[in-house]
């Protein structure tokens, strides 16, 4: 009994040195992108109302469901496949640059179709001048960060993300200040603007200091490099994998504004807020463990190092998870009261039933990185297909059954709890399984 719990306390010892001081970066950028968010959406509310503000997540939810659908996610090709290429033949920065090019490409033309669509849908009078200006700057934000991704995948290529993390949390920084400023100065249009700003900002940022940091550890991209063999299969299935996943998050905001109008929206994006800050715990430790297992895939190490990274992980956000949830149920009501005013404090429990699902979702945090990393995409993407169907599938009951926006979003939020300890429970009874299929299929 004494061995097994030492070795349970070893497993859950928390890290240290550099991996300490890269999981406190990524995690301060993390909660700085949830918190700050937040907390400009809290005076967003308090300033300009429920249906004001309905209409601005509203808007920002259908510009991140099109760029979600338009993104071809290149990062998750480019941190599998550019050391692959580095160790073949070298250029591994040529088919960097490619990809970050080609990314880089992709947003301008989706955003630049979008904003056409949107100046149709004025000029035949399906949008009002204010509500497609709203659009408009969302697509904007939306737009410039769609190359964040492949940018951010050089910082990992370079064990850098520790850099990547304080360029983020200054960006946050940025975003935030730029967005209040404007909604003081100019009400929900310019708090957009302030937004787009601030994205447009980053991406300069992001891209500059990428190409440098790359270029200057693999070396300068001097060839026009061939796709290496099954890229563009992989890049496939996990582009449709996350168009999916965000589709289950973004588009759940988007189908709660159809169904129960901007009420609905403003209490579900209120009420997702703790789930959200938990889960930018979770999301530095699948960042963390992505580079490490495709390291061990494809130098043949086996499935015992990968496993024993996914057990450790698991185990210290099981413990992460409780001491949110001991806070947070008692405390959730009182809170949201105090940010977004006492007519909203009856959120508290949808808001506390969320959290308990994102602290579910994070136990297998590694779930969104790990068949990525072992060149099985596929398995990802039939996940998130089935999870974010039954997730909208449990809007469209909760709408059903419910008589009004308060109830709807508890039924939601127990469902949405549901859907998260069956996905959790999956991919833990599936981990034996796909390591060693992984293992297998890089060998």
């Amino acid at each position: 009994m004494a061995s097994t719990l030492a070795r349970a306390a070893h497993r859950i010892r928390p890290p240290g040195g550099r991996h300490l001081r890269t999981f406190t970066s990524l995690t301060a950028a993390g909660l700085g992108e949830a918190v700050l968010p937040t907390l400009s959406l809290i005076a967003l509310v308090r300033l300009t109302g429920a249906e004001t503000s309905g209409q601005v997540i509203f808007a920002q939810s259908v510009a991140t469901i099109w760029f979600l659908l338009s993104d071809p996610c290149l990062e998750n090709a480019a941190q599998r496949f550019v050391p692959i290429e580095q160790r073949r033949n070298g250029q591994g920065s040529s088919l960097f640059m490619r990809l970050l090019h080609w990314d880089v490409a992709i947003g301008v033309a989706a955003a630049v179709v979008s904003l056409v669509a949107v100046l149709a849908a004025r000029l035949l009078g399906f949008l009002t001048d204010e509500f497609a200006l709203m659009f408009a700057l969302a697509i904007i934000t939306r737009g410039s960060m769609a190359s964040y991704g492949t940018a951010g995948a050089a910082f990992a290529l370079t064990d850098r993300l520790h850099a990547l993390g304080v360029l983020r949390t200054r960006g946050a920084v940025l975003s935030f200040g730029l967005s209040l400023v404007g909604l003081f100065t100019g009400g929900p249009l310019l708090y957009l603007a302030g937004q787009a700003a601030g994205a447009l900002v980053m991406a300069g940022v992001l891209y500059l200091l990428a190409v440098r940091s790359l270029l200057a550890e693999l070396g300068p991209a001097v060839t026009r490099v061939r796709l290496p063999a099954g890229m563009i299969a992989f890049t496939v299935k996990t582009s449709v994998g996350t168009s999916v996943a965000g589709i289950s998050d973004s588009g759940i905001l988007a189908l709660a504004g159809l169904l129960g109008g901007p009420a609905l929206v403003t209490i579900l994006k209120i009420a997702s807020a703790p789930g959200r800050f938990y889960a930018n715990l979770a999301v530095p430790v699948a960042a963390m463990l992505y580079p490490r297992i495709i390291q061990a895939a494809t130098a043949g190490s086996g499935a015992a190092p990968i496993r024993r990274d996914i057990v450790r992980a698991t185990l210290l956000l099981a413990l992460a998870g409780a001491a949110a949830l001991a806070v947070a149920i008692p405390a959730a009501s009182a809170v949201i009261g105090l940010a977004y005013g006492h007519q909203y404090a009856p959120i508290g429990p949808v808001a506390v039933v969320l959290l308990g699902s994102a602290c579910v979702k994070g136990l297998v945090c590694w779930s969104n990185v790990l068949p990525l990393a072992l060149g099985r995409p596929g398995w990802r993407l039939a996940y998130l297909s089935a999870e974010g169907t039954l997730l909208l599938g449990a809007l469209l009951v909760a709408d059903r059954v419910a008589s009004d926006s308060s109830q709807a979003s508890i039924w939601f939020a127990w469902g949405t709890l549901a859907v998260a300890v069956l996905g959790a429970g999956f991919w833990i009874m599936s981990l034996p399984r796909i390591t060693k299929s992984g293992d297998s299929h890089s060998s």
